[in-house]
């Protein structure tokens, strides 16, 4: 489950926290929820009453289970489970770096998925995306434009792909883009874990006049499968704090413009 912090949420971060917590068990408790969000078990019956009116999930007595017709829409693969602290950490970091008026693209990677929840909600930003799960997280926020890429859907990666969704990429321009990656590394550049998914971040950073990769440090010093990019391709990188000092060393000594999380 993700770590909590010590101040209660705001109410956008608390759906989110929510949801999050229905994809990996049945049933929730009002009690626990607000025991975890550190409201009151009133505010957390408004919450539910409201994620119920937009259909997230079904109320019982005493808390809510799963709405099943939009489980899997809301649902990613095992990758989801690993490194999520230090991947949640890397996107409330990176979340300062959206601003006021940004057009910003975001993968389908499950890093940059948690950049979502993290965005001032108030801002008059247009977000462009592939990602299913990540439109899904902005469908409560009416004043965030969001564009879906279309293409050939990928049911387990809940993303879309082709040669449609890469063209429609270079058809827009971004500020800013949020990508991931499956490995990092110094002699061998930015890899994926699959081609598709590398072609698509190819074209996003293509597109975008600033790109910021979101990267926990278990993928640094790593070669995936399909090597698509030099390391110096982003403008930015970000990771979290458990980063080797050495390896940190290394790409600074190499000019490479990293930055740790900060907690």
């Amino acid at each position: 489950m993700p770590r909590i912090s010590k101040n209660s949420m705001p109410s956008q971060v608390r759906f989110n926290y929510i949801l999050d917590w229905l994809e990996t068990q049945e049933h929730i408790t009002i009690s626990e929820i607000a025991k975890k969000c550190k409201v009151s078990e009133i505010t957390v019956r408004r919450d539910l009453d409201e994620l119920e009116r937009q259909g997230f999930l079904i109320r019982t007595h005493g808390g809510a289970i799963r709405n099943k017709p939009i489980e899997n829409l809301f649902s990613f693969d095992n990758k989801m489970t690993r490194n999520v602290e230090n991947k949640i950490e890397i996107c409330r970091y990176a979340a300062n770096f959206i601003k006021d008026h940004d057009v910003i693209f975001i993968d389908c990677g499950t890093t940059v998925y948690h950049l979502v929840q993290f965005i001032n909600h108030s801002l008059n930003i247009r977000v462009i995306t592939n990602s299913l799960p990540v439109v899904s997280k902005l469908i409560q926020y009416s004043n965030i434009r969001v564009s879906l890429i279309g293409g050939e859907l990928d049911h387990e990666r809940k993303a879309l792909y082709g040669g449609i969704t890469e063209s429609m990429f270079l058809r827009f321009r971004a500020t800013k883009a949020f990508v991931g990656a499956g490995g990092i590394s110094l002699a061998h550049g930015i890899s994926s874990n699959d081609e598709k998914e590398a072609m698509i971040t190819q074209r996003i950073s293509e597109s975008a006049n600033e790109v910021i990769l979101l990267c926990d440090s278990s993928k640094f010093e790593h070669v995936a499968f399909y090597t698509y990019a030099p390391v110096t391709m982003p403008n930015l990188i970000i990771t979290d704090n458990q980063l080797d000092p050495k390896i940190y060393n290394q790409y600074r000594e190499k000019k490479i413009n990293i930055l740790l999380a900060e907690p």
